[in-house]
C-alpha cells in the first residue's frame, strides 16, 4: 500500500510541477515586437527594407491607324525616365525617350522610332510609316 501510495503520490506532483505555465512570455521576442525596425518590410533574406518613394504616373489611351485598327498607348513617367509602349494585336513595341523638340517627344527603341504629338502617334521603321491618331471618346 505504500508503494501505491509513494508512486501515485509522485505522479501527481510530477504533472503539477511539469505543467506550470510562465505567464512571462520570452522577453527576447517582446521586446522585438516594440523595436521599430521590426515594423518595416524585409525582404526574403531578413534585411530591413528601406522606403524609396518613386514617383510613377502611367495612362493609357486608344489610337486608331488609317485602316481602322486600334492600339493601346501607355506613357509611363518615372523618375528617372519616360517611356511608351504600343499593344496592338497582340504584339507590345516599348521605347524610352530620347529626346523632346518642339514637334513632340521622340521614342526610340532599336530600329524604329516614335514620335508622339498631342493626338497624333508616328511610328517609323525603316522605310514603313504607321500613323496612329487618338480614338474619339463616345
Amino acid at each position: 500500500m505504500k508503494k501505491t501510495f509513494v508512486i501515485i503520490l509522485s505522479a501527481v506532483l510530477a504533472i503539477t510541477f511539469s505543467c506550470s505555465k510562465n505567464t512571462e512570455g520570452n522577453p527576447g521576442i517582446i521586446k522585438q515586437e516594440n523595436e521599430s525596425a521590426e515594423k518595416l518590410p524585409k525582404d526574403s533574406l531578413g534585411n530591413v527594407e528601406k522606403d524609396i518613394k518613386n514617383t510613377t504616373n502611367e495612362f493609357t489611351d486608344r489610337y486608331v491607324a488609317d485602316d481602322g485598327s486600334s492600339a493601346l498607348v501607355t506613357f509611363k513617367t518615372t523618375d528617372n525616365e519616360k517611356s511608351i509602349s504600343i499593344r496592338s494585336n497582340n504584339k507590345t513595341i516599348s521605347a524610352k525617350q530620347k529626346k523632346q523638340t518642339s514637334e513632340g517627344i521622340i521614342y526610340g527603341n532599336y530600329d524604329f522610332e516614335i514620335l508622339s504629338k498631342t493626338d497624333t502617334i508616328k511610328i517609323t521603321q525603316g522605310d514603313n510609316v504607321i500613323i496612329l491618331k487618338k480614338a474619339r471618346v463616345q
